[in-house]
């Protein structure tokens, strides 16, 4: 091998930039798919607390910023069939900065949700991106079901 180079230092060189070269474009590229938002949208159940009191049950949606680069939130809701439902009588935290390893929520009343059929939860960046939550239906589904049981 070194005598081949010894003969072909030109080549040699050549053949060490394109691997060298090579190197650097996927380092790059790995490098920029890392450094952007990675929103997760989760929901779950539970209740907030105001003093001595608490509140009906809550539907919480949760948006999860799991990448480096901040991401301004503008809006969530539910989505049913072709619908958006958005929170009424409520002043939301949005339009946030979530950064890096942040987290933001917002909830729904559960007893306002009974009667439709729920799809997924949702957060929008202020570039229009809709970010998604797995199927709720049958979350929801199961709480009226076990509330009818009690």
């Amino acid at each position: 091998m070194l005598d081949w180079m010894n003969q072909n230092p030109t080549l040699a060189i050549a053949l060490y930039g394109a691997i060298l070269s090579t190197i650097a474009i996927g380092w790059n590229i790995y490098n920029n798919l890392q450094d952007k938002p990675k929103i997760k949208v989760t929901t779950s159940f539970g209740f907030t607390a105001q003093g001595p009191e608490t509140s009906d049950n809550m539907l919480f949606v949760t948006a999860i910023n799991t990448g480096r680069r901040s991401i301004y939130l503008s809006s969530f809701g539910l989505r049913s069939g072709e619908n958006n439902v958005l929170p009424v009588n409520r002043i939301t935290g949005l339009p946030k900065e979530l950064k890096g390893g942040e987290s933001h929520t917002e909830w729904f009343e559960v007893k306002k949700l009974r009667g439709r059929e729920y799809n997924y939860a949702w957060y929008k960046d202020q570039t229009g991106k809709t970010y998604k939550s797995k199927s709720i239906n049958k979350k929801l589904n199961n709480y009226f079901d076990s509330e009818k049981t009690k």
